[in-house]
């Protein structure tokens, strides 16, 4: 990587992290189109719609929240989330309604919305969005949980293993049908029908990427970085990431043009890949920390382990807003700067 010194050694190594604004992250496994509510100069106000893709964040506040509480409706293709009591007007078109009153008589529709309470002094909130029960159109009820246990008895392939860890995908890896998690620098796969069953593997092929997961089963083998598992049980852990915001906001394409050469970054759930003037340079598994040993107690900080030479590197966020991605490489007093591009 390109590195430039950053200016002023002890502002740069601990500064803090520049989030200001309203966040909403959708951890369920469709996109959900959402509107929010809101109060201001006494009139009540409805905006949308926000498109946020399984996995991904959005920021329909930006800068400096100036109250409390937020109105958020969120549906996906025949679904609306339950425990919405607050009514704001609404229509099919983007738009940007005031009053929260007679909106039939208005031309617009009427829709439910969940209250968020984003602290009596908080700037910055993130909100997410995670499988529950939800209503079917027709109000039927179905809980969006899938069977937790494979049917394998633990300890029959290996040595035994649990830990928590974050979902990948499930996809052709090698030509072979697996999912894989990242957790600690490792990649674990667990193979369809080796031993894990495949259909209990298939149900969370649609779980968004970097959903957190408690994983128990047996550690078949492993080697550089990567393990095998078989799986007897995979426990969605809907809402329990701290770090979903941030998580979200890594999401896709970035691209740092400094001197030295251009260097772009793909982040797909927790790996990213790295190219200098677009030739493949190596992939990092990534997890967000509270901190790290270089950072003194400063933090949230980026892990990246590097999947062709076990390096591991640490940085703290600096920025992560407004399209930009500014990191500090810890023990190195050095800056670099991305830039957004899809």
């Amino acid at each position: 990587m390109t590195h430039r010194l950053a200016l002023g050694l002890l502002a740069a190594l601990f500064p803090g992290t520049a989030f200001a604004g309203l966040e909403i992250c959708n951890q369920t496994a469709a996109s959900q189109s959402i509107a929010i509510g809101y109060q201001e100069d006494g009139q009540w106000v409805s905006e949308g719609w926000w498109n946020i893709p399984a996995g991904e964040c959005r920021e329909p506040v930006k800068g400096d929240l100036k109250t409390r509480y937020f109105y958020l409706h969120a549906s996906a293709s025949g679904r609306v989330h339950n425990e919405e009591r607050y009514t704001f007007c609404t229509q099919s078109d983007v738009f940007t309604i005031v009053g929260d009153e007679n909106c039939a008589t208005r031309g617009f529709d009427t829709s439910n919305f969940a209250q968020i309470d984003t602290g009596a002094t908080s700037t910055h909130h993130t909100h997410t969005i995670v499988e529950a029960a939800v209503k079917q159109d027709g109000g039927q009820k179905q809980s969006a949980q899938p069977t937790t246990a494979s049917g394998l008895t633990r300890g029959q392939h290996g040595e035994p293993y649990s830990d928590r860890l974050m979902f990948q995908t499930c996809d052709i890896i090698d030509g072979l049908e697996a999912c894989s998690f990242v957790g600690n620098g490792w990649r674990f796969y667990a193979f369809y029908d080796d031993p894990t069953p495949a259909n209990y593997l298939r149900q969370f092929e649609d779980m968004a990427p970097n959903t957190p997961v408690a994983v128990t089963g047996d550690l078949i083998n492993y080697g550089e970085r990567v393990a095998e598992l078989a799986i007897t049980e995979i426990e969605p852990l809907w809402g329990q990431d701290p770090y979903a915001g941030i998580n979200g906001a890594l999401q896709g394409d970035w691209v740092s043009g400094e001197e030295g050469g251009e260097e772009s970054l793909f982040i797909f759930g927790s790996e990213m890949h790295s190219y200098h003037d677009g030739v493949y340079s190596d992939t990092y598994l990534l997890r967000i920390e509270p901190d790290c040993p270089d950072s003194a107690g400063a933090g949230p900080v980026m892990v990246q382990t590097s999947v062709k030479y076990g390096d591991e590197y640490c940085y703290l966020f600096d920025n992560l807003a407004g399209g930009w991605m500014d990191l500090i490489l810890m023990g190195h007093e050095a800056m670099i700067s991305y830039r957004k591009v899809n």
